[in-house]
């Protein structure tokens, strides 16, 4: 038999476009369990737990193309032009009108921490670029700690502005980003701040009886617990640790970016609202 015939087995591997294909079709399940199962069904919280997995993905890949995209403020714009053409059918599906503004959609969570990002990345050298420190502005980690401070206004200002996923998405953006080096050491503080953000509970109690909740993060521990007082721990449900299990996925990508057609580009923009707006669609005819 020739040997020369016989083809080694390829290393599986997934390109940034099949990542995001991968994210989307988690995306897609979870939202159909959202908004079109009845909570009491079997399959709500089967579709919820693997949707958990999307978030992270989208996450991980705002921090990627962060260093690989050519220019940042258009990368911004991209993110910014596709939330505000998301906020409709976002609202829509939630039951709200169309150009409600108490709850935005996850675009700007994105857009937040791509800025968090440009802080670090951009901003922060430019200024002391501007003002002679040229040397402070090629040191990595000295831009880094400067730009801690703006990252930690935009992280408060995803809560303030009630973004999908709040600070905790800013965080985890700037996460995967600040340690890409360190793949196994982001996913583990990926994991710490996934199980004690979402697991737990800051709860109020009145003739023992919850009151008032609020999730454990910097903002809520300041306005609540400080604040206002009379809160306690609670242990919650667990299902957004399975969040954690995208480090799989993740873990399989090797840089390469896979199609660079601009229509598959923008393709994979689009799917969030072409398919919320498909979703309130059904949600109205089925009344």
């Amino acid at each position: 038999m020739d040997n020369s015939a016989i083809e080694r087995p390829l290393a599986v591997s997934l390109t940034a476009a099949q990542l995001k294909m991968l994210a989307m079709a988690f995306m897609l399940i979870d939202h159909i369990g959202a908004f079109l199962l009845p909570q009491t069904g079997t399959l709500y919280p089967v579709c919820r737990t693997i949707g958990r997995l999307a978030f992270p993905i989208f996450c991980f890949l705002i921090a990627e193309g962060a260093q690989h995209t050519r220019s940042l403020p258009k990368y911004m714009a991209r993110l910014a032009a596709f939330a505000l053409l998301s906020t409709p059918p976002y609202n829509l599906v939630h039951g709200d009108k169309w150009y409600a503004l108490g709850k935005l959609n996850v675009f700007f969570t994105l857009l937040l921490g791509l800025m968090a990002i440009g802080c670090i990345q951009k901003l922060v050298p430019w200024i002391l670029e501007k003002t002679g420190q040229k040397r402070l502005a090629q040191n990595t980690t000295a831009c880094t700690l400067l730009g801690l401070p703006l990252c930690i206004v935009l992280y408060v200002a995803a809560y303030a502005l009630h973004t999908d996923y709040g600070g905790y998405g800013v965080a985890a953006i700037l996460i995967f980003y600040l340690l890409r080096q360190r793949p196994l050491a982001a996913w583990g503080i990926f994991a710490l701040i996934t199980f004690v953000g979402f697991d737990f509970l800051m709860v109020k109690y009145a003739n023992g009886r919850i009151t008032d909740y609020c999730a454990v993060n910097p903002y809520a521990l300041i306005t609540h617990r400080v604040w206002q007082g009379g809160y306690k721990l609670m242990f919650q449900n667990a299902r957004q640790v399975a969040a954690s299990l995208a480090v799989v996925p993740c873990g399989l990508y090797k840089g390469k970016k896979g199609s660079r057609s601009p229509w598959v580009k923008y393709a994979f923009y689009a799917f969030y609202p072409l398919h919320l707006t498909v979703i309130w669609l059904i949600q109205t005819a089925l009344g």
